[in-house]
C-alpha cells in the first residue's frame, strides 16, 4: 500500500535521534495520536478512551426504563401485556395511576383512547378504566402501548425504585507490534531524500500499525473457547462486525441490529429503515453522533444515488458525483466515511458517541531498544488497544449482503 505522505511526524510527538541516543525506551503515543487524528478513514472517527487495567477490561452500561409495551385488550377493563417475565419488571414500566394511549393499533378509533391503571395484578395483566371523556372498547391485535404519563398524589408515600440493574460488558486488548532493526554502516551513510533511517522506518512501521488496528476494529473476532476470552498469548479483540452481530459474546448470533440485504443494492429505503431500526430501539438520542462506515462499493452506490435529476451550471468544469452526508428521513445528517477495510457487501452505522479505542495502561505505542547484536541496531514498536462499544444491541446498526 502506498503512502503519500508522512508529514505527520511533524505534529505532536515528533521523533529525533537525539531522543533515541539518549533513551532505551520511547513513548510514541503521540506520534499515534497524530496518525489516528489525520485519518480520513473510520480510525479518524474514534475517540481515544480511557486506559484499561487488564487484558479484559470492562464497561458498565445503564439503561432508562422503557415507556412502551405490547399488548392487545380483548375486553375493555384488561389489558393482556407480553415480554414481561415478572410483575416487578413490568410495575417498572407502569404503575397503578398510570395513564396509557394506544399508539399505533390497527383499529384506528382507539388511538383517541386515554386509560386510567387501576392495578399491574400479574407479569402479563394490567386493570384499567377510562379517563377523562374517552371510553375503551377493546384492542384485538397487539399494539404499542405508551404510559403518556405517571402522576403522583400528594398524600401518596413514596414509590418503589424502580433502578434498572447495570449491565458490564467486556473486550480484550491486542498487541500490535513492528521491529526496526539498522546496520551500523547504515546509520552512517547518506542517502538521498532520507536524513534519518531510524526515524523514517518508525514512520513507516506506526502506519502499517494504524492499518492493522484500523482492520482489527472493523473485522477482529476474539479468542473463542467455549466462550470468547482473552486467556491466550496472542490475544485478540472483538471488532465491529462480530460484535454486531454478537452484542452479549455469548457465542450465539442474535443478530439485533442486523440486516441482511440476500444480494440485492442498497437503496435510500433500505439505509432509512435502519435509521428508523436505530430509532426505535432507543438509540439516535440526544446523545448520538451516527457515521455512515462503508467500502468503495457501497461508497459508489450512494454516491450514484439521484445522478439522473442533477443539473449543473453553465461553465461547471467538474464532473462526477460524490456523496459524504446522508438526510434521513428521520431528520438526522450522517456523514459518509470511506474506509478502505470494510468488505464491499457491508454498511455500517456507526454512533460515534458510543465507540472508543482502550489502550492498556503503560502499554500504549512505544519504542524500546533491543539487545544489541553484533552491528545491527534493533528497536520494537509496540502497543496494546482493544475496542470499547457501547450499546450495540440499540445504537449501531450493520446491513450485509449487499450488492456492489
Amino acid at each position: 500500500m502506498a503512502i503519500a505522505s508522512t508529514g505527520f511526524m511533524a505534529a505532536p510527538g515528533f521523533f529525533s535521534s537525539t531522543l533515541a541516543a539518549k533513551l532505551d525506551k520511547i513513548d510514541c503515543s503521540q506520534v499515534l495520536a497524530a496518525v489516528l487524528k489525520a485519518d480520513r478513514q473510520l480510525l479518524g472517527h474514534i475517540k481515544m478512551g480511557p486506559v484499561a487495567h487488564n487484558i479484559e477490561f470492562n464497561w458498565i452500561e445503564d439503561e432508562l426504563n422503557a415507556v412502551t409495551f405490547e399488548a392487545r385488550a380483548l375486553v375493555s377493563t384488561s389489558i393482556s401485556v407480553d415480554g414481561f417475565a415478572a410483575t416487578a419488571s413490568l410495575e417498572a414500566v407502569v404503575r397503578a395511576g398510570a395513564l396509557l394511549a394506544v399508539t399505533n393499533a390497527a383499529e384506528s378509533a382507539v388511538n383517541d383512547y386515554v386509560l386510567l391503571v387501576a392495578t399491574v395484578t400479574d407479569q402479563s395483566t394490567i386493570e384499567t378504566s377510562s379517563y377523562g371523556n374517552t371510553t375503551m372498547t377493546t384492542v384485538s391485535t397487539t399494539s404499542t402501548w405508551t404510559v403518556i404519563g405517571q402522576p403522583y398524589g400528594d398524600s401518596s408515600d413514596a414509590s418503589s425504585d424502580i433502578s434498572k440493574i447495570r449491565t458490564k460488558k467486556r473486550n480484550f486488548t491486542q498487541i500490535f507490534e513492528r521491529a526496526v532493526e539498522i546496520a551500523q554502516s547504515r546509520k552512517g551513510m547518506d542517502a538521498e531524500a532520507v536524513v534519518n533511517e531510524l526515524q523514517l522506518q518508525i514512520k513507516y512501521r506506526t502506519m502499517e500499525m494504524k492499518r492493522e488496528l484500523d482492520m482489527a476494529l472493523i473485522l477482529g473476532m476474539a479468542y473463542y473457547s467455549g466462550g470468547f476470552s482473552g486467556d491466550i498469548d496472542q490475544r485478540t479483540t472483538m471488532g465491529i462486525i462480530n460484535y454486531l452481530r454478537d452484542p452479549d459474546l455469548d457465542g450465539t448470533r442474535e443478530d439485533t441490529m442486523v440486516t441482511d440485504n440476500n444480494g440485492a443494492a442498497l437503496t435510500v429505503a433500505i439505509l432509512n429503515t435502519a435509521m428508523y431500526n436505530i430509532w426505535n430501539a432507543g438509540g439516535l438520542d440526544e446523545m448520538a453522533d451516527p457515521i455512515i462506515a462503508v467500502g468503495a462499493g457501497q461508497q459508489r452506490i450512494i454516491a450514484a444515488w439521484e445522478k439522473d435529476i442533477r443539473r449543473v451550471e453553465q461553465g461547471e468544469r467538474q464532473v462526477g458525483y460524490y456523496r459524504d452526508v446522508f438526510l434521513s428521513d428521520m431528520g438526522v445528517e450522517v456523514p459518509v466515511v470511506l474506509d478502505r477495510w470494510i468488505p464491499n457487501d457491508r454498511l455500517l452505522i456507526i454512533d460515534r458517541a458510543r465507540i472508543a479505542i482502550r489502550p492498556l495502561a503503560g502499554d500504549q505505542w512505544h519504542m524500546e531498544k533491543m539487545a544489541k547484536t553484533g552491528r545491527s541496531e534493533k528497536w520494537q514498536l509496540s502497543g496494546q488497544y482493544g475496542l470499547e462499544f457501547r450499546n450495540p444491541d440499540k445504537c449501531h446498526y450493520l446491513i450485509t449482503d449487499l450488492s456492489s
